[in-house]
């Protein structure tokens, strides 16, 4: 992942270029750049190195620079610039770096949200955001591509939030923290987040979300569509799979572990602070998986209800997803938030492309799961482009959209 000298430069001023041309002209005021919408040409990422952290993602990183389209460019967040090889690929990566000293996550989901208005591109942070330096990735953002970053006052993170082609959709959970912050009611920080983003808001749920991120859950589409996550159908698939085929499951659940630390020969890691990072235990943990997805199946029907009750059409897409109440890191045992990995098919990107429906769908390594996402999303009139190797990644809880945020649609 290189790009030459002239390459950079001139790839910078081309998307300098399309900054300053006027964006959706045709709209009133500021509005959020939608999850929705024609070809995307522009995407950040970041990418953290072996000699900066246990989750080394740069294998990820290129699969999802050579799974999108060749002239997507990837704007790729470092803090180890050093550590990155040079390789040619067109001019199509340009390295961002952010301090050495940072402690930068492989999530630019989450730290700000594109809005659009007329001529100007803005980056909208949250009031605060206190996930380790990921609030340095907007203002690195802003000064290669001259983009102004704005601070709200209001408090989000970017993954419980996606965004349709006329409303955007929030968990319910930034709306009741903000509620009890700022002393008011949800349906005032509902208009003040309408306000900012430029849509009419829809909460997602009435209650403590039992999936801290809706954007693993829920996919908006165009033409009033929108899919929802379905873990009674993903832990049907995988429980059959595993009384058939109970020994590739094994396998799938050794590859997760011997994969975790991008080296099978590391079973530790010692952290800053001199604590060891263990591998996590994964083998025998699809059982268990499969538990939970029937556990979490009525609250996904019940979004899909809610969402169906306001007039849209629901689809519904396979999801196997492990017990959620281990989001905190335990500090005694050192061990990583997650262990088997949360696979989500509605983690994902779509454009549309001369009338053609695409969704980038990530895949994890049980085929029976990977295969029937791609079915669905075939049978829903898309052509789905694939991208492999996140088991890794949503071992801690993220997929394609959380580590890949569009900057820029055509």
């Amino acid at each position: 992942m290189k790009t030459t000298t002239i390459g950079i430069l001139f790839t910078l001023l081309s998307l300098i270029t399309y900054f300053a041309k006027p964006i959706f002209i045709s709209q009133p005021g500021p509005t959020m750049l939608s999850d929705v919408g024609t070809k995307i040409k522009l995407v950040v990422c970041s990418a953290t190195s072996a000699r900066k952290s246990s989750l080394r993602n740069t294998e990820l990183v290129n699969n999802i620079v050579n799974g999108l389209d060749d002239d997507v460019h990837v704007m790729l967040l470092v803090n180890d610039r050093a550590a990155f090889k040079q390789s040619s690929n067109n001019g199509r990566v340009t390295f961002v770096e952010v301090p050495e000293e940072s402690d930068i996550t492989i999530w630019p989901q989450d730290p700000f949200v594109v809005i659009n208005h007329e001529e100007n591109t803005k980056l909208i942070t949250p009031g605060l955001f206190s996930r380790k330096d990921d609030e340095l990735m907007a203002t690195q953002l802003s000064t290669i591509l001259g983009v102004e970053v704005v601070q709200s006052e209001l408090l989000f993170e970017g993954g419980n939030i996606v965004c349709g082609e006329s409303e955007a959709f929030i968990g319910f959970d930034t709306l009741y923290v903000n509620s009890k912050v700022f002393e008011t009611s949800i349906e005032e920080i509902e208009n003040r987040f309408s306000q900012l983003f430029g849509r009419k808001i829809v909460t997602i749920g009435d209650k403590t979300q039992e999936i801290g991120h809706i954007d693993l859950i829920l996919t908006p589409l165009s033409n009033n569509r929108i899919a929802v996550a379905d873990s009674r159908v993903g832990a049907e698939i995988a429980e059959t799979t595993l009384s058939q085929s109970p020994d590739r499951i094994t396998r799938f659940e050794r590859n997760c572990e011997r994969g975790f630390f991008g080296n099978a020969s590391i079973k530790a890691l010692i952290d800053t602070d001199g604590n060891s990072i263990d591998r996590p235990d994964v083998v025998g943990q699809t059982a268990a998986a499969i538990k939970d997805s029937q556990k979490l199946a009525d609250s996904l029907d019940a979004i899909a209800n809610q969402l169906a009750a306001r007039g849209y059409e629901v689809i519904r897409i396979p999801a196997l997803i492990p017990n959620q109440a281990a989001d905190s890191e335990s500090e005694a045992e050192n061990k990583p938030a997650h262990a088997f990995p949360f696979m989500s098919y509605n983690n994902v990107l779509t454009e549309t492309v001369a009338n053609l429906s695409i969704v980038y769908l990530p895949q994890y390594g049980i085929a029976e799961l990977d295969s029937a996402a791609i079915t669905c999303w075939e049978q829903n009139g898309f052509e789905v482009r694939a991208i492999e190797g996140f088991q890794t990644s949503a071992m801690h809880g993220g997929a394609l959209r959380c580590c890949t945020k569009v900057l820029l649609r055509e």
